[in-house]
């Protein structure tokens, strides 16, 4: 009796966790059928459908676009644009921004210029980096991969000047040198604002690779977007916009999937806290 007690509570709590899971996807999926259903009604009706192509459309030009295989060079390079500019820069803003946060006296001297760059609107680079970098993929990953850069750098920086140095004074007390201070206060104490500086770079890294391929390109889904906008072709432009939102999609799930496996030891009120901000 007591068995089939515990199997009936075991199957309750997993049909109810069932169905909380239905009712977060539904909860989540329902504004976006109601919006592709308001856009459906719109075009052609509210909107002419030079302006907004149908979502049918759409997904008829997505569809034929992977079925013959003509966004594919598009997406290689963009891809690769993305990959370089993105690991480029996370990589010089954790060095940078750990480099000064452990050293306040060369942070003193360096921040100021790195604000001042900061200071400059990137999509004004744009025409510069070409001028420097040619046309090619290495000019959208040089200003991609500074917008990246900013953005980590900050948050490595404040992640490493918020350690307490009360702690760090204790384990200086219990002879830990400094690689050990790096590794076990340092480091660790710095991973939640790299991984925030990484989620929120990655939309960031999309625009600069967009704009640096709007300005000048051979190739890639900047170029795709421009000339499918010049020739008055709507379904066209919003087919090279749903697969950017592609990008930035599955970059943000392997960030979090990052996340989460890294930051497995901090206690689950500060990772639950840290998801719903």
């Amino acid at each position: 009796m007591t068995e089939q007690l515990t199997t009936h509570a075991a199957g309750t709590r997993s049909l109810r966790r069932a169905l909380m899971s239905f009712g977060r996807t539904l909860l989540l999926v329902t504004p976006g059928v109601i919006m592709l259903v308001a856009w459906q009604f719109a075009s052609g009706r509210l909107v002419r459908e030079a302006y907004i192509s149908k979502p049918t459309n759409i997904a008829r030009r997505l569809y034929d676009l992977f079925a013959t295989g003509e966004i594919w060079p598009s997406l290689k390079v963009t891809g690769e644009e993305l990959v370089l500019s993105y690991a480029i820069g996370v990589v010089a803003g954790l060095l940078l921004g750990y480099a000064l946060g452990r050293s306040p006296r060369l942070a003193r001297v360096i921040e100021p210029y790195v604000m001042a760059f900061y200071g400059i609107p990137k999509i004004a680079l744009a025409p510069l980096f070409i001028i420097w970098f040619g046309i090619g993929i290495w000019s959208k990953v040089v200003l991609a991969g500074t917008m990246v850069f900013f953005l980590v750098f900050y948050n490595v920086y404040a992640g490493v000047r918020s350690v307490d140095r009360e702690v760090v004074n204790l384990a200086l007390v219990l002879g830990a040198n400094e690689r050990q201070l790096g590794r076990h206060i340092y480091l660790p104490a710095a991973a939640p604002y790299l991984l925030m500086g990484m989620r929120m770079a990655i939309p960031y890294a999309v625009i600069g690779v967009i704009v640096g391929e709007f300005t000048s390109s051979v190739a890639g889904l900047g170029l795709f977007i421009n000339y499918a906008s010049s020739t008055y072709d709507p379904a066209s432009v919003f087919a090279g916009i749903f697969i950017l939102l592609a990008f930035v999609m599955i970059m943000n799930a392997l960030a979090s999937r990052l996340e989460k496996r890294l930051l497995r030891w901090r206690p689950p009120s500060q990772n639950v806290s840290q998801e719903a901000s």
